[in-house]
């Protein structure tokens, strides 16, 4: 993060098969990745390529938005912008290639999650304090979305630029009428809610079980909760085990013994925010959720957000994570020949004021500290959303396999999910576990044992 559905937010399509091609890139890099040609001086009359992700409702707002602020950019600069504005589903391959060959964009976005991956291929401007400086320093930044940046240790290869966070939707009228007086805070109440909820063809819930990538989403975030990360302290692949199935059933049963969500929504074309805002679900989990359902004609006032709820007690060692560091961020190709400009551009997109306008156009979260001082980003959903991604998200694991663990454990929780939404039963412990350890066995196999 693309399976988008109208609006936001982040990366929603799994790399399938990205960490192999990065590793041909590794080698291909060995010899040419050095640096930049750094160019220095005057850089108006340059013109820069800029490959951007989809956002907002779709191509067309982002290519009218990033136009429109482009040109602010070149009237201070004198450096023209050439965009392009590329689908999820060639948007890796795109950027995979352009690092092979030394060519393509000057500036690309890149989902925020597939920066342990890119950073593994080599290619891209490294984000030293002094390179850091030159953009306004790290300190601008909203640390929780600023630490999603490369592998851990090493120099940052990307900055972010856009945010977002998974939180809890939920029908106003709905929750009046079955006597809820509160959003739910924890999955027992959730459930319970939503079999008050469940009723005359409407759900209790509406959620995209056939999304890997979201589901590798909650295997993360779940486990958090229940103090099971996905790799151990040696940096391996450690979650076939009880505690997170376990943790699993909580999300998969929604699809079976609970009875709250749609079986429906455990086939591919799955819409939940169209159906939530069509009524026929009365709560859904989603990142970014609100600016999505006025676009889809519902009023603000009809809807709530909430933050997502948690295990309760947390078990030993469980973190109240509610979402992964959702968002977008910025490269730099390393073998760019107008390196300062592209700095340029960096610094431009992640300045207050082009913080408060493209983000509040998208519905997304502004990155630096600055632009939620603007009453734009002072309402209610907002403040949910940023403690949501300040206070009660992690980044998923900073690896290169992090891109197939996405496809393969997403993949994994979906097929259970298909299942229990087709038989009404949900899975036992065991079956869980195995089907994680199938994924984990494969995941080891495709990253070379590590």
């Amino acid at each position: 993060m693309n399976n988008r559905k109208i609006g936001p937010r982040g990366r929603r399509l799994s790399l399938a098969g990205v960490s192999a091609v990065a590793a041909a890139a590794v080698l291909a890099l060995s010899a040419c990745s050095g640096g930049g040609s750094g160019d220095s001086g005057s850089v108006s009359g340059q013109t820069l390529t800029y490959w951007a992700t989809l956002q907002g409702t779709g191509a067309d707002q982002t290519t009218q938005t990033l136009t429109a602020e482009f040109k602010k950019f070149t009237a201070q600069t004198g450096v023209k912008v050439k965009l392009e504005v590329i689908p999820w589903a060639t948007l890796q391959t795109r950027i995979l290639n352009a690092v092979t060959s030394g060519n393509g964009a000057d500036v690309m976005e890149i989902g925020n999650t597939w920066a342990p991956s890119l950073a593994a291929s080599g290619g891209f401007l490294e984000f030293t304090p002094e390179v850091l400086d030159e953009i306004g320093g790290q300190s601008k930044f909203v640390q929780t979305s600023f630490a999603e940046n490369g592998l851990p240790g090493k120099t940052p290869m990307s900055v972010p630029v856009y945010a977002t966070s998974y939180s809890l939707a939920y029908n106003k009228a709905d929750f009046a009428a079955a006597g809820i007086t509160a959003p739910p805070t924890s999955w027992d109440q959730l459930i319970a809610d939503g079999k008050k909820l469940t009723t005359n063809g409407r759900y209790g819930i509406a959620l995209d079980g056939s999304n890997a990538t979201d589901a590798s989403h909650w295997a993360f975030f779940l486990g958090e909760q229940a103090g099971v990360p996905l790799y151990n302290s040696a940096g391996k692949p450690d979650f076939a085990n009880e505690k997170l199935a376990n943790a699993l059933t909580t999300y998969v049963g929604l699809f079976g013994k609970d009875g709250i969500a749609n079986p429906a929504n455990a086939q591919n074309g799955a819409a939940p925010l169209t159906d939530f805002a069509k009524n026929k679900a009365a709560m859904t989990i989603g990142q970014g959720v609100a600016t999505s359902l006025t676009q889809l004609g519902m009023d603000a006032s009809q809807f709530g957000i909430a933050q997502v709820p948690v295990f309760s007690p947390l078990p030993a060692g469980g973190k109240p994570i509610e979402s992964h560091v959702a968002g977008i961020n910025l490269v730099v190709r390393d073998s760019t020949e107008h390196q300062k400009a592209a700095l340029d551009l960096v610094k431009f997109m992640t300045s207050e004021q082009e913080q408060v306008t493209i983000n509040h156009i998208y519905g997304t979260l502004p990155v630096v500290t600055s632009a939620y001082d603007n009453p734009e980003f002072e309402d209610a959903t907002t403040k949910v959303y940023q403690d949501i991604l300040e206070n009660h998200s992690a980044p998923m694991p900073l690896d290169p396999s992090e891109s197939q663990l996405e496809t393969l454990l997403g993949g994994a929780v979906t097929s259970l999910i298909a299942k229990t939404a087709s038989t009404g039963t949900t899975p036992s412990t065991s079956a869980i576990v195995s089907a994680l350890n199938d994924a984990q066995r494969q995941l080891i196999a495709t990253t070379g044992g590590q």
